[in-house]
């Protein structure tokens, strides 16, 4: 191999710049290097060991030279490859679309009612499986930042959805079908909010400031015309006892789809870098905003009207804060 091309690849492997001229100055110095005539039998005995000797030096320092080229090539890759690269966008994207697909066919079935125990119980069995192994998925990956509060809330939501199905099994071994018919209506719901999240993860590109901005706006405009969001989040007391337990529970659906728009939304059309930090904060405020609603929600299942009353006061203080940062990011 070429004396130059050795020398030029040992400086790359180590990672290091030579300093000019310093190969002249090292192929000049060994020009002027003394050569002893030898024997002729010694030079023969002397040139195959030598051979040899060249050959194992020449393995070992190509091979400490590739060690440290490949370590080389990691520190670069972990310089240029950060969380939210597109490369780590698009293999996130891969692992949600994997799993997505493994929840898109299984579920509960509508024969899954009342004293249906049997089908019940099979549908829990198939699905608790999948629902176990996309929260596996969740916790080993590394998420984007685009994806940080989106992937949160994919987790509680999931992982509420896990509990529902063991409540669905439970109920249905015990042959209570008022708690079967409880828990099927709950895993409906709660597949409602992971169907959108999941598709808008799948759908996500980033926006400019005036699409992203424009989004907001809408979303915002929404909001404000949402009469059931609206009264949700007033002071006026709500009573859920009762015969006005459906009322509710038309409030709460209404303001959960709402909250559940702008959550998609700003994730379907992300923020670019500029406004990252302000959609940062609308994000996790609307997050507050749906752990509320699901809490609300779960109390009317169980006729808790305190526990009502506490979600309320989350999605009070949650709707507050959305309205502050929507109104920033409007106005910046």
């Amino acid at each position: 191999m070429d004396e130059r091309i050795l020398f030029d690849r040992f400086h790359e492997a180590l990672d290091a710049e030579p300093r000019p001229g310093a190969y002249d100055r090292l192929r000049i110095a060994l020009a002027k290097s003394p050569v002893k005539a030898q024997r002729r039998p010694l030079a023969m005995r002397w040139s195959r060991t030598g051979l040899r000797l060249a050959a194992v030096m020449t393995i070992a320092v190509l091979a400490i030279a590739a060690a440290v080229a490949l370590l080389a090539t990691h520190r670069v890759a972990d310089r240029i490859t950060p969380a939210d690269s597109d490369h780590a966008i698009t293999a996130y994207k891969l692992m949600v679309s994997n799993d997505y697909e493994k929840i898109q066919t299984v579920g509960i079935n509508s024969t899954c009612y009342g004293n249906q125990f049997a089908a019940c119980e099979t549908d829990a069995n198939l699905t608790l499986p999948v629902a176990n192994q996309f929260q596996n998925d969740l916790n080993r990956f590394q998420t984007p930042a685009r994806f940080a509060v989106a992937d949160a809330q994919l987790r509680r939501h999931n992982a509420r959805q896990i509990s529902r199905l063991n409540a669905l099994l439970a109920a249905s071994r015990a042959q209570d079908a008022t708690g079967v018919d409880r828990a099927v209506a709950a895993v409906y719901s709660g597949r409602a909010w992971l169907n959108a999240m999941l598709t808008s993860i799948l759908r996500s590109r980033e926006g400019t400031v005036i699409t992203y901005v424009a989004s907001v706006r809408y979303e915002k405009q929404a909001l404000d015309t949402c009469a059931d969001c609206q009264d949700l989040a007033g002071q006026d007391q709500i009573g859920c006892a009762g015969n006005q337990t459906s009322g509710c529970q038309a409030l709460v659906e209404n303001a959960a789809a709402q909250v559940t728009s702008f959550q998609t939304a700003v994730v379907v059309l992300a923020a670019p870098s500029s406004l990252a930090a302000k959609d940062n904060r609308l994000q996790r405020d609307l997050a507050n905003a749906d752990n509320a609603v699901v809490t609300m929600a779960e109390a009317l299942s169980a006729g808790d009207q305190a526990g009502f009353d506490t979600g309320r006061i989350t999605y009070q203080q949650a709707m507050a804060a959305v309205n502050r940062d929507a109104a920033d990011i409007l106005n910046g």
